[in-house]
Parts: C-alpha cells; sequence; structure tokens
C-alpha cells in the first residue's frame, strides 16, 4: 500500500509546484515592490519544493553500476571462498566511478551447493593495499557484513558452466562508496565448494589498484588492536594474482545535483526577472 501511495504523493506535490509558478506567472505584470517580492517568495519556495520531491523520487529507481568486472572463465584449480570461520574467503578490490549507497551486487562463479551467501564490503587499508584491519559490521571501523543474503543462481549464456548471482545488498546493510576510492568486496557460499568466477579483461566501468586475496584467518590478534577476533576477514591475506567477476550497483546522492541544478536555474531566472520588471 505504501509503494502505490508513494508515485501518488509525488505527482500530487509537482501539481502544488506547478500551481505556485502559474499563480508567479499571473503576478508578473506587477511591478511594484509589493508583487516582486511575493514572486520572488513563490519563486524560492517552489525551488525548495522541487528539490525535496525530486530528492524523494530519484532513489527509487536511479541506481546506477559503479563497477563492473565481467567473468572470463572458472578458475583451475577453484578458488573457492566459503563462508564460515576459517574460510577459505576471497575479497576482491574494486575502484568505483561515482559515490552513493550500495544498493545491488551480482556476481558470477560455478553452480552454488547453497542459495545463502554471505557478503562483505570493507574499505581499503591505504598503508596496506588489504582489506581495512578492522571488524566487519560497523561501518565506523571500516567493513559492513551481510549474511545470508539468499541469491540463485541462473546459467550466464556467454559462458557455459558459469552461474549469475544477485542481491539486494541494500535489504541488510548501508554502506556508501566515493568514486574514485578503493574498497573489498568478499562474497562467499554458505557451503564448501562453490568457485568465483575469474575475470582476466579488467573492469568494464570502474578501475582496480590490487589483485584479488584469500584468506584462511590466523590466531587471534592481540587484545588491544583493532581486530581481535581472528576471523577470515581480519586477514592475514595473501595475494592470488588474480581478479573476480563481479558487478556493483549504487543510488547516488541526488540532492547535491538537483539543488546544483535548480539554484543555476534559479539564479538565471532572478536575473531575468529582474531585467523585465527592473
Amino acid at each position: 500500500m505504501i509503494t502505490r501511495l508513494v508515485p501518488t504523493a509525488i505527482a500530487n506535490g509537482f501539481g502544488v509546484v506547478a500551481h505556485m509558478i502559474g499563480a508567479m506567472i499571473r503576478r508578473k505584470k506587477k511591478a511594484d515592490s509589493r508583487g516582486r517580492l511575493e514572486n520572488r517568495i513563490l519563486l524560492a519556495s517552489s525551488i525548495v519544493c522541487l528539490s525535496i520531491l525530486l530528492g524523494s523520487a530519484i532513489p527509487a529507481w536511479a541506481d546506477i553500476i559503479v563497477y563492473e568486472n565481467l567473468p572470463t572463465s572458472l578458475a583451475t584449480p577453484p578458488n573457492i571462498s566459503f563462508h564460515n570461520a576459517v574460510g577459505p574467503i576471497i575479497a576482491d578490490e574494486f575502484v568505483p566511478i561515482a559515490h552513493g549507497q550500495v544498493t545491488t551486487v551480482t556476481w558470477w562463479g560455478s553452480a552454488a551447493p547453497s542459495s545463502l551467501w554471505e557478503l562483505v564490503l570493507q574499505n581499503n587499508d591505504p598503508a596496506l593495499g588489504l582489506p581495512a584491519l578492522t571488524p566487519p559490521g560497523n561501518i565506523a571501523t571500516g567493513g559492513v557484513k551481510a549474511v545470508g543474503v539468499s541469491a540463485v543462481g541462473v546459467p550466464y549464456a556467454p559462458l557455459p558452466g558459469v552461474f549469475q548471482f544477485t542481491a539486494d545488498f541494500s535489504d541488510f546493510a548501508f554502506f556508501k562508496v566515493d568514486a574514485g576510492a578503493d574498497y573489498w568486496i568478499t562474497i562467499a557460499n554458505f557451503e564448501n565448494g562453490w568457485t568465483w568466477a575469474l575475470a582476466l579483461s579488467g573492469p568494464s566501468i570502474g578501475s582496480e589498484n590490487f589483485n584479488a586475496h584469500s584468506s584462511i584467518g590466523g590466531p587471534p590478534f592481540p587484545v588491544g588492536t583493532s581486530c581481535t577476533d581472528g576471523g577470515p576477514h581480519c586477514g592475514p591475506w595473501t595475494d592470488i594474482h588474480t581478479d573476480f567477476g563481479v558487478r556493483i550497483s549504487a543510488v547516488p546522492e541526488p540532492m547535491s545535483l538537483v539543488l546544483l541544478g535548480i539554484g543555476l536555474v534559479a539564479l538565471a531566472a532572478v536575473r531575468r526577472w529582474k531585467v523585465k520588471v527592473g
């Protein structure tokens, strides 16, 4: 019911803005100071309302691909990524082309023994070129873990034996990326044996600076360090000298773009208005 009401509310809001602009046009012939003041108030109100409406409407359908590295083959021997206390898990680095909240993750690999997955997004440690040494699950400390993500593979036509998986990451966690920054993504199946597909042609969208890495965890880190659970997401990491197939989509933050565009239009409108009524 709510999803049906939102488009109606937005449409009604645009109707109100149109009415305000119409009233402003009807007052255009008033050349006295009171008329000019009323018109400027209407113009400012219209701009504010339009900004709010666009900011509400855009995120519903405007997610874009911020990184894409298409698969080329399955690895031999297999590069297994398995969700458990000691892995092995694989983390691949990516650099998005735009900033925003991650919404959808698509990846490729062998037929999966389970439809449940673990997806982890981590910041990059600039000193090491590795996933940030922080416990996943807390945005403030560098990572977000989504456990129990459901995704069923469908055959990927260009590559026989390869399957495509897609999950709505925003249903599980919030993770924001910035254009040009380094991040790491881990994708691991709940059962042993799933192989992440290689991507050897280089990203078609976005870029990368580091090879993928694998981890089987290690002894618990000393108390007082930034990672004390010793889980595989905290390393130690081993460079496996390859990259993997993944596509990441995000919803850009629209309000800054909307306000900038409307502000420029408003500035031009006010200057034109001054010329005509001044």
